[in-house]
């Protein structure tokens, strides 16, 4: 039943055998292929068509100009000026200058309670499994006691986590 289906001569779509003499009569009476995006719209509205969807617009964040049909998913995915959030701080900005925000931003320090020294924020999940490793090697617990905090706090808080 899978191989079933018979092509349209005017939509070119995959119609199941059962049903393709209705589609088609259908089809041939009342749509016609859009000569820009080749979709199957209704006759009385391929102007229409025509006017609303394949009209240029620019996008609003880089300015680039394009069909207004292909504007969504520009914004959504291609747009060199969408938000992006920073993988560091979460802030949003333009993909545009994320690569160099996030070289500065990953860059950062904050000071591993566990072993005293500043980490990059770049490197800090993979010197947490290092740090806690060693830790456990050394026979030290890994998690939090009163007498010795594990936290990563970032360096202009610490006095405030340690002292509160």
């Amino acid at each position: 039943m899978e191989g079933d289906f018979s092509v349209c001569r005017n939509c070119k779509r995959h119609v199941v055998s059962a049903n393709f003499t209705l589609h088609e009569a259908y089809c041939l009476r009342f749509l016609v292929l859009c000569p820009e995006c080749e979709e199957p719209v209704p006759k009385e509205t391929t102007e229409e068509h025509c006017k609303v969807e394949h009209q240029q617009v620019g996008c609003t964040m880089c300015q680039q100009s394009m069909q207004k049909s292909s504007l969504e998913f520009h914004k959504a995915n291609e747009c060199q000026e969408r938000p992006v959030e920073c993988k560091f701080c979460k802030l949003d900005m333009q993909l545009s200058k994320l690569e160099l925000h996030e070289s500065y931003c990953g860059s950062r320090t904050e000071l591993c309670q566990g072993c005293g020294q500043f980490i990059m924020h770049r490197m800090l999940a993979q010197h947490r499994d290092v740090c806690r490793s060693e830790q456990a090697q050394l026979g030290k617990e890994t998690s939090p006691d009163p007498g010795k905090c594990l936290s990563i706090t970032v360096a202009a808080a610490l006095s405030a986590h340690l002292w509160p």
